[in-house]
């Protein structure tokens, strides 16, 4: 049975092969020269402990790495996307076809007509080609997520939508969830094409849904409130019908999540704007804070009691997260596969 199984997934496996071996090609000449270039500015400012941008030699050496964060931004977004479509694309050309196109044609009729019992012959199908498409998404993410740790260190956010999704072993469960997904669809319409766009409808709705409503609750996070005062660093907008509420930058633990910061409140618990406070706010600057001392406009705002409350994920949850997201798809990949050999059973008798 795994060889009959092999040789009907021969074509799409070794066509996977020749992908993942340009792919990894690909990855390792422009991620070599990357890093290579990365580690040399590096190098260049770390002996002078000038990497942070605070003397002149510091802040060209600083320019640099934005030219290289920039000249590999367009590389660094196309492949984060395909690491992220590439579960979408097995459950899509693999999943989908894998029981739906047996049914639809009618050739199931002789494999049920075998000495192999229907159940051995789908826990076959689900076993070979299952593990091809983890280990295919296991692959490419270990690829991006070495070829992008220069770009990651310079954007100091792994906690974006797209990052957390491409990286480490999410990927791996997300692969396993839409194989699972497409496979159940095509078994259960009997139709190709339908399970195919449903499955592609699906796996979009989970990766927008699960980093906005399921990720950031999977732990306990962390609410602090800071009083605002010449400690505000820099400084965001964000608006509200015709009046402007105002944030602060915060000093959160780096390489926090920040999953929530509403607006600046006065001691009555009330948004405060930037209407209300126009001696802190010179008109010169529009109210936009785009040249203005924002420490002196934290010292101004400090009199009134004024405070920001932020809700994070601390750095050290990004891992627990990772297995957690991970171990979630496995758990619904299993559901699916056991609701597929449980139907397949059930039309045994």
């Amino acid at each position: 049975m795994i060889w009959v199984t092999w040789r009907q997934f021969r074509a799409q496996a070794l066509t996977v092969l020749v992908l993942l071996a340009a792919a990894a090609i690909a990855f390792l000449v422009t991620g070599l020269r990357m890093h290579h270039s990365y580690a040399a500015e590096l190098a260049a400012c770390a002996p002078l402990n000038a990497c942070d941008g605070s003397t002149p030699a510091a802040r060209a050496l600083g320019a640099q790495l934005s030219q290289l964060q920039r000249s590999y931004e367009p590389m660094f977004q196309l492949l984060q996307l395909l690491v992220i479509a590439v579960p979408a694309l097995i459950g899509i050309f693999w999943g989908a076809p894998l029981i739906g196109r047996e049914l639809e044609t009618g050739t199931h009729q002789l494999a049920w007509n075998q000495t192999v019992t229907r159940t051995r012959w789908l826990a076959v199908k689900l076993t070979v080609v299952g593990v091809a498409a983890i280990a295919t998404a296991a692959i490419l993410s270990w690829l991006l997520t070495w070829w992008a740790g220069p770009l990651d260190h310079l954007n100091g956010d792994r906690w974006a939508a797209m990052t957390f999704a491409s990286r480490d072993i999410v990927p791996l469960g997300y692969a396993a969830f839409a194989f699972a997904l497409g496979t159940t669809l095509g078994l259960l319409l009997r139709r190709t094409l339908p399970a195919m766009a449903i499955t592609l409808a699906v796996f979009i709705a989970v990766q927008v849904l699960v980093p906005t409503l399921i990720r950031p609750h999977l732990l306990p996070s962390t609410t602090t409130t800071f009083a605002i005062n010449q400690a505000g660093t820099s400084q965001s907008h964000g608006f509200s019908g015709s009046q402007t509420e105002f944030r602060f930058d915060l000093p959160t633990p780096q390489g926090a999540w920040l999953t929530s910061q509403p607006p600046v409140k006065n001691s009555s618990g009330q948004v405060v704007r930037i209407e209300d406070y126009p001696d802190c706010f010179p008109e010169d600057g529009g109210g936009r804070g785009d040249d203005l001392d924002l420490g002196q406009i934290g010292a101004c705002l400090a009199k009134d009691n004024l405070h920001e409350t932020v809700t994070y994920q601390p750095a050290s949850h990004y891992w627990p997260l990772q297995w957690m997201e991970t171990g979630i798809f496995l758990v619904l990949a299993g559901a699916l596969a056991g609701s597929c050999l449980w139907w397949i059973r059930r039309r045994e008798n």
